[in-house]
C-alpha cells in the first residue's frame, strides 16, 4: 500500500509523487499495470496536492467524493462535494475549468470519473494523509460559512475558491499578498516568513514574522497609505465589520514544489504604525502551530 512503501522507506510523498503516480511506480516495479488514464498527466500534480491535505473535515469530504466518483455516481460526487464542488475541482485538477475545456463542474467530476487509475491512487493518498493529520476539526467562529478549517493547508487557488474569489471560469489574480473578498467582507492575508531575492523582488521583502503563537509582524503592500481605503478598512476592521484571515508558510518552494499555505485563522489588530508600507502587528483568535514559531520567529 502507498502507506506502507512511504512509511519503510521514509519517503516523502510529494516528491515521490512528482515523479510518478503511484499506480506508475506499481508498475515499474511489475506488481500492476501502469496507469491508461486519459488525464494522467493532467491529474499527475492533483496527487501531489491531496498529499498536502491536513484538514479532517476536507479529508473526509475528498474521501467520499473519490469513493463515489470510483462507481461511477457523478451526481452523488457533487451532492457529496456540496458547496465545496469548486475547491475539489481546484485541489484536483490545479486549474479553471475553461482551461481544461470544460463548461461545468459536472464535466469536471464526469472527467474525474474516467480516470479510474488516478482515483484508485487519489484514495491511497488520501488515507496516508488521513493517518498523519494532526489537525483538529475545530469550528471556527467566522461570520460567514466557510469550509476553512484552522491549522489546514490549502493552495492559494483552493482559498480562493473557498472565499468566492476564485470561480468555475477564471482562478483570478495571481501572486496577490492581500486578497479583498468583498462577497464575504473579509481581507485574506497570504504571508511567506523565509523570503529568498531569487523568489521575491526587492519591493515584496515584507518583513513578516511571529512575535509570539499569538501576535504577528506584518507589513502591507508597499503601495497602501493608511489614509487610503484599504489602509483604513484594515486598520479599522473591527469598526467597519472586516474579517482578517491570514494564511502563512515558512517558504514559497520546498524540495522544488509550492508549499501550500497553512490557515492560522482569523486576527484583530494589535498595533500598527507606518505608511507605504504599513507596519500592523496582529493578534490571532488561536496560537499559530508551535513548529511555525519556532522555526520563523526572529533569531529562529
Amino acid at each position: 500500500s502507498f502507506i506502507n512503501f512511504v512509511r519503510y522507506h521514509d519517503y516523502d510523498p510529494v516528491v515521490l509523487l512528482e515523479k510518478n503516480s503511484w499506480t506508475d511506480w506499481r508498475g515499474k516495479a511489475q506488481l500492476a499495470a501502469g496507469s491508461n488514464d486519459p488525464d494522467r498527466v493532467r491529474l499527475k500534480a492533483g496527487l501531489m496536492r491531496a498529499a498536502t491535505v491536513n484538514g479532517p473535515r476536507e479529508l473526509r469530504l475528498l474521501l467520499d467524493v473519490a469513493s463515489r466518483l470510483q462507481q461511477q455516481d457523478v451526481e452523488g460526487a457533487l451532492e457529496a462535494a456540496g458547496s465545496s464542488a469548486l475547491a475539489v475541482h481546484y485541489r484536483l485538477w490545479g486549474k479553471p475549468g475553461a482551461k481544461l475545456g470544460f463548461e461545468t463542474l459536472r464535466n469536471s467530476f464526469e472527467a474525474l470519473a474516467r480516470n479510474t487509475a488516478f482515483l484508485s491512487d487519489l484514495v491511497e493518498v488520501l488515507a496516508w494523509a488521513d493517518s498523519e493529520s494532526r489537525v483538529g476539526a475545530l469550528r471556527l467562529n467566522l461570520p460567514f460559512d466557510s469550509t476553512l478549517e484552522l491549522h489546514a493547508q490549502y493552495g492559494f487557488d483552493v482559498i480562493k475558491a473557498a472565499l468566492r474569489k476564485a470561480t468555475f471560469e477564471s482562478a483570478a489574480e495571481r501572486g496577490v499578498g492581500l486578497l479583498l473578498c468583498p462577497d464575504l467582507k473579509a481581507y485574506a492575508l497570504f504571508v511567506t516568513f523565509q523570503k529568498t531575492e531569487r523568489e521575491f523582488s526587492p519591493s515584496r521583502m515584507y518583513a513578516d514574522y511571529p512575535v509570539s503563537r499569538e501576535l504577528m509582524h506584518w507589513e502591507s503592500p508597499s503601495n497602501i497609505a493608511q489614509a487610503m481605503v484599504t489602509g483604513q478598512n484594515l486598520i479599522h476592521h473591527e469598526d467597519r465589520s472586516y474579517s482578517i484571515l491570514i494564511f502563512a508558510r515558512t517558504a514559497k518552494r520546498d524540495k522544488g514544489y509550492t508549499v501550500p499555505f497553512t490557515f492560522i485563522g482569523p486576527a484583530q489588530v494589535e498595533s500598527f504604525e507606518d505608511d507605504r508600507p504599513i507596519k500592523i502587528v496582529w493578534h490571532l483568535s488561536h496560537p499559530m502551530p508551535a513548529a511555525m514559531f519556532e522555526e520563523n520567529r526572529r533569531g529562529a
